[in-house]
């Protein structure tokens, strides 16, 4: 099937398309803590309000560029569902339905419109161009290396509530959905919404630093709307926080690296925190 040429777009609609990102994430934001919750009685946390809607509005962007390429892989379409049917599938002890279902479709999207603005922004997507053999090592590695924030991680929960060991098992799989997930929506495809934005490249410290602020803010800020509401100092220390330690050393991944290391990171920490009952 013939592809429909989409140009990068202009240098002066860069910034633009940016700050209208920011600017609905924010209205979703602000407007899922201050909507009372009652009105809204499928969710039963302001988190879980604000980080469905939040998918929702990455959904509708990954779907606008599906749309407007008008070409389809085979291939690519493939590992979509595939990564999405996993999501599903570790989501089988969550009695939210609709969630899981919102999340799977969001994750097969956004995976596939990544790897269409990756081409449109003529970057070479290492993540898809990775064999089996060398995705599962890149996990592992991944994995190795966030054994001492796993371990950090467990020593925080710790300080309020005792470790109880779980099934390892199903910790293990549980775990796949946020990493996947996660990984996928707020990063790998924003990553690649980022690269098409600025022609593929960063050429400029600041442009990098946009980036980088577009991979970690979002994501963690989507962790505590409920602490925002109880203690918003406290909410904005978390953040900082969490941001550097966890956030950042994931988003260096995915952007140094590939989405199968970032993966393994973010897998094995919530793997650990499973399995020690937090």
């Amino acid at each position: 099937m013939k592809c429909r040429v989409i140009k990068p777009p202009k240098k002066d609609s860069v910034d633009r398309k940016y700050f209208i990102f920011w600017c609905i994430f924010i209205l979703l934001y602000v407007g899922g803590i201050i909507i009372p919750l009652e009105t809204t009685p499928h969710y039963h946390n302001f988190q879980s309000r604000v980080w469905s809607w939040t998918e929702i509005l990455i959904l509708l962007l990954a779907v606008y560029y599906n749309i407007r390429t008008k070409r389809f892989h085979w291939k690519q379409a493939a590992m979509s569902l595939l990564l999405g049917a996993v999501c599903l599938f570790s989501l089988f002890r969550d009695p939210r339905t609709m969630d899981i279902i919102i999340t799977s479709v969001c994750v097969t999207v956004t995976f596939y419109s990544a790897c269409r603005l990756y081409e449109l922004a003529d970057r070479e997507n290492v993540s898809i161009h990775t064999g089996i053999i060398k995705s599962i090592r890149y996990f592992i590695t991944g994995a190795v290396i966030s054994i001492p924030l796993a371990v950090l991680n467990i020593l925080y929960f710790s300080l309020s509530r005792q470790i109880n060991i779980r099934n390892v098992l199903s910790s293990a799989v549980f775990a796949l959905k946020p990493a996947i997930a996660e990984e996928v929506i707020f990063r790998f495809f924003l990553l690649a919404y980022a690269y098409y934005l600025t022609y593929g490249k960063a050429e400029t410290r600041f442009q990098n630093v946009l980036i980088y602020i577009l991979l970690i803010i979002p994501h963690e800020l989507l962790h505590y709307p409920d602490l925002f509401i109880k203690s918003p100092g406290l909410a904005v220390v978390m953040c900082i926080l969490n941001g550097l330690l966890f956030n950042l050393p994931m988003a260096l991944l995915m952007k140094k690296k590939n989405l199968q290391m970032a993966i393994g990171m973010h897998w094995f920490i919530d793997f650990v925190r499973f399995a020690a009952g937090f």
